[in-house]
């Protein structure tokens, strides 16, 4: 769907998509695009933001009320910091400026598709896995994860050959995001294999990886299939590649070359045909520059990168998280909890988490397990967060001995937690803020448009 009130935008744009093959809806305003959504069920929309009866930015509100999930590319030709702002908070999915590029037109409009599908695809995954009592879930709407549901769509639709890094922290759910690039892959009916590189010792992680003949060391008493011929055309994941031994390292750089490998105590080759996802939560460029790392390895696995924000950086998706924990458990538990209070909510959000995602729903597991009434309460809470509130939320996670690394990332914490505190207190006004903080409006709008901003109790 095309929303604008200039005839010629709509022509022009129009004649590009269809000839890119696609269906083209077309409304004047508003007003005609929020009457024709239900009718016609479009699956991006091209919005201008000046129009009368009602803008752009006032139908993306009733779009989000109505609970769309169609993604919305802004297009203007008044290109100010309000409206970027503005349209970024209604979950825009891009945000660009006239005169239109058709080039970027076509890509964007084919990336906000597949971001789509995939979603769509996700929260089918999460409905089937949530009645069966299944915990492979990625749950999340803000915007960092937007962006690794865009990363993993960008994978599923390669080469089954393309190997995958996944970085985080421990806790962020990266075995999940493994998990979905298999599922939501071609090959998603072989099988997915994961291996902990952390958990054996070196000489039985190879064995664990290639498999051996009998006698190929002491105790080999039988033939052993290893992981990599088990998975077949499936999935490898390694978890913390990171810990896994030099020397390994090796072996491991031929397979990922030759796409061949042999059993422990033989010299016939196998043909290795699955993907190659590797994860870790440390830094492995710091690790290769320390020598524990084999720089050959690392770009060969660092073909495509995800990176998973811990929970602190992605606030705005702890109430969606709580909850979901909160009817998981429930079902778990056989308990009836319908909500959590404010409060406690309140809590949640303000800690800093860091065990990440796990943490949160151990946490949320706890009290429903303590709580004898309908709704969880700050006092079925975790000390630790109730005593957060009464010395200080903001935590100190060093993951870098570099000074300035380090620096900069208490700098950007503390930036994104006075900037949705201050926002907050001003009601989202940014003139107020910026008289309440004693700096220009410019410097706070340059502060949202790096943090962004929600006002917290929102579950959208």
């Amino acid at each position: 769907m095309v929303v604008d009130d200039d005839p010629g935008i709509l022509y022009s744009l129009s004649m590009t998509l269809r000839k890119e093959g696609y269906e083209v809806i077309t409304a004047g305003d508003g007003k005609e695009c929020i009457e024709k959504v239900n009718e016609e069920e479009p699956q991006v929309i091209f919005m201008d933001i000046a129009m009368p009866q009602i803008n752009g930015l006032r139908a993306m509100e009733e779009l989000r009320a109505m609970g769309s999930d169609i993604p919305v590319i802004v297009m203007t030709g008044h290109g100010t910091m309000e409206n970027a702002i503005r349209a970024v908070q209604l979950g825009a999915y891009e945000y660009i400026t006239k005169p239109l590029d058709r080039e970027k037109i076509k890509l964007t409009t084919q990336r906000a598709l597949e971001t789509l599908k995939l979603r769509r695809e996700v929260t089918d995954l999460q409905t089937r896995l949530d009645s069966n009592g299944g915990k492979e879930e990625i749950v999340g709407r803000g915007p960092a994860m937007q962006e690794v549901y865009k990363a993993i769509g960008a994978v599923t639709a390669a080469s089954n050959l393309t190997t995958v890094l996944i970085e985080g922290e421990s806790g962020t759910g990266k075995e999940l995001v493994a998990k979905a690039i298999h599922n939501h892959g071609a090959n998603a009916k072989a099988p997915f294999v994961a291996i902990n590189c952390t958990v054996l010792p070196p000489d039985l992680l190879a064995s664990e990886l290639f498999g051996h003949e009998k006698g190929a060391f002491t105790g080999a008493v039988d033939r052993r299939i290893g992981k990599l011929e088990f998975a077949n055309s499936g999935t490898i994941f390694l978890d913390e590649i990171g810990d896994m031994n030099l020397d390994l390292q090796k072996k491991f750089l031929r397979v990922l070359q030759e796409r061949q490998y042999q059993r422990l105590g033989s010299n016939a080759s196998h043909e290795v045909n699955a993907r190659f996802i590797t994860a870790t939560n440390k830094d492995l460029k710091q690790q290769v520059d320390h020598g524990r790392f084999r720089e050959d390895l690392y770009y060969r696995l660092n073909v495509v990168n995800i990176k998973l924000p811990p929970l602190r950086e992605r606030k705005e998706d702890i109430p969606l998280l709580a909850n979901y924990f909160l009817k998981r458990h429930n079902r778990f538990l056989g308990k009836s909890i319908r909500a959590i209070a404010d409060e406690a909510m309140d809590l949640l959000v303000q800690y800093a988490w860091p065990g990440n995602v796990r943490e949160l729903e151990n946490v949320i597991h706890s009290s429903v397990t303590l709580e004898q009434g309908e709704i969880i309460l700050p006092s079925s809470l975790p000390s630790q967060l109730r005593e957060a509130e009464t010395t200080s939320t903001m935590q100190l996670p060093i993951s870098s001995l570099n000074l300035e690394e380090a620096r900069k990332q208490f700098t950007d914490m503390f930036e994104k937690e006075y900037i949705q505190k201050l926002l907050k207190s001003a009601d989202g006004n940014l003139s107020k803020a910026a008289e309440v903080a004693g700096v220009s409006v410019r410097s706070i709008q340059r502060l949202v448009q790096k943090y962004g901003y929600s006002k917290g109790k929102s579950s959208d």
